[in-house]
């Protein structure tokens, strides 16, 4: 059995954090004022999969994720609980990680002005002893409902819960279809504000690899949200 000597041990585990670093993120935004000078100056809270994740609050980089530069747009600061892979029902990390419910740090502690649920990618799959298997339409209703179900029992009226639809890149669109249909359609049952985003990530021009978008791609998920916020919210 070969050995690692103790230097290249220290490698070896520190590889590996960076390496769980770059899929889960819990990330604060800086650079916005003490309280904000818009109108969400309590903040914005993201839950959300790699497209949140992956990216990061860099200004003009290729890698400035959209919340980063809605946070910007409206100069307050954004929180986020992403992990890659990850979904309303299907755990991250290729099912080693945690689902949108088993973050409860993002609903605790002072509430937000706003909280935006980015996911759904992932759910066309469940985990089944570490492998993806399709998920059923009665399986990914059932994680949306439970999830949203948490969200309007535990955040005030005061915090607006924003769910955006699945950003979906041009890869398996039926999925994409019937996963942003159910996800739709939970968010009115519950009577919870949802913003499309077919269109955004619709083109291989806005995508690295047909799921993830490039700056193009972050630059128009940020708009529908920004256009969203911009509006008085329905109550």
């Amino acid at each position: 059995m070969k050995v690692l000597r103790p230097g290249l041990r220290i490698a070896a585990v520190m590889a590996l954090a960076a390496a769980v670093l770059l899929a889960w993120s819990i990330t604060t935004r800086t650079g916005a004022t003490d309280t904000g000078t818009g109108p969400y100056r309590h903040g914005i809270v993201v839950v959300g999969d790699s497209i949140t994740a992956r990216y990061t609050d860099d200004p003009g980089s290729e890698t400035q994720g959209w919340w980063s530069m809605v946070g910007r747009h409206f100069d307050t600061s954004v929180r986020t609980y992403a992990q890659s892979g990850s979904g309303y029902q299907r755990p991250g990390l290729r099912c080693s990680g945690n689902r949108f419910i088993d973050r409860p740090g993002a609903w605790r502690g002072p509430a937000p002005s706003v909280f935006i649920v980015e996911g759904g990618r992932n759910d066309w799959a469940s985990c089944v002893e570490g492998r993806f298997v399709r998920a059923s339409d009665d399986r990914v209703q059932s994680a949306v409902d439970r999830y949203f179900d948490v969200l309007t029992s535990r955040l005030p009226r005061t915090t607006r819960i924003v769910v955006l639809g699945p950003p979906w890149g041009p890869l398996d669109p039926w999925e994409g279809k019937r996963v942003t249909s159910i996800i739709h359609t939970a968010a009115d049952r519950h009577g919870l504000e949802y913003v499309s985003t077919q269109g955004t990530l619709d083109s291989w021009d806005r995508v690295v690899d047909g799921i993830h978008p490039n700056r193009d791609g972050s630059t128009a998920i940020a708009d529908r949200v920004i256009s969203a916020l911009s509006e008085p919210r329905e109550d």
